[in-house]
């Protein structure tokens, strides 16, 4: 069986319209290409959130993604977010420094963590999804990481399902295909159905050419991953 024909089998015979969650990053960049080959590209809805992250270029790569894949997009401002967690988060602009892998393993909850980030993200993207009429919301949470949240668990995904459960007239399904897949399948999946590698970002510490930092816990997981997978990583780095 191929990786293409695994995922679609993770979905469990969903069809119509999607609502995918897309902030440019490999998990979910990989996820939008897949939706739009398997769904066609009328029946993705992108959506993008900018929460003033210190990685904002990502959200140049999802122009770029749904640009080439003819699938709607919508980039929301809540900048709120960033105000709420400045000075807790890594990920945010601000004063907390970015750690290294070293830093972050063993931690249960590290400082590149958005408190609650995915729930409100999942409650707009839910959102979206019945203003559009779609019936599927789309997340590329992923909890094989090697410093995973606790919002990136198949218990946060079931959770979801529970709260969109009780809407009386709009059922919207779930799916979260990633969820227990490893960044190599992740990118198998993405040579087999050709995502643009280069169009993604992953690095939470970018300098101002974009060029990813290299040393980051994200980064030397892609870098890891491509290496495992027989690949090159088409991005640009300041040191690998």
């Amino acid at each position: 069986m191929t990786r293409y024909d695994q995922t679609v089998e993770m979905l469990n015979g969903f069809k119509g319209k999607v609502v995918v969650s897309l902030s440019g990053g490999l998990d979910s960049s990989v996820l939008t290409t897949f939706l739009a080959k398997h769904l066609g590209p009328e029946n993705v809805y992108a959506i993008s959130f900018n929460y003033n992250q210190r990685h904002d270029i990502e959200l140049t790569k999802a122009q770029k993604t749904v640009a080439k894949l003819g699938v709607s997009h919508k980039i929301i401002d809540i900048n709120f977010l960033g105000d709420l967690v400045s000075g807790v988060s890594a990920m945010v602009k601000g004063d907390v420094a970015t750690p290294t892998m070293e830093d972050i393993i063993g931690d249960p909850q590290p400082v590149t963590y958005v408190p609650f980030r995915n729930l409100i993200l999942a409650s707009l993207t839910m959102s979206y999804a019945e203003s559009v009429g779609a019936t599927g919301i789309a997340m590329g949470i992923q909890n094989i990481d090697a410093y995973s949240y606790w919002d990136t668990t198949p218990a946060f995904a079931e959770a979801l399902q529970n709260i969109t459960n009780l809407n009386r007239k709009h059922l919207i399904q779930i799916l979260t295909p990633f969820v227990n897949y490893t960044k190599v399948e992740e990118i198998e999946l993405g040579n087999e159905i050709e995502v643009a590698f280069e169009d993604t970002h992953t690095c939470y510490n970018p300098n101002e050419a974009g060029e990813s930092c290299g040393v980051c816990p994200s980064c030397m997981e892609r870098l890891a991953a491509f290496k495992k997978a027989g690949m090159v990583d088409p991005v640009p780095y300041q040191e690998k």
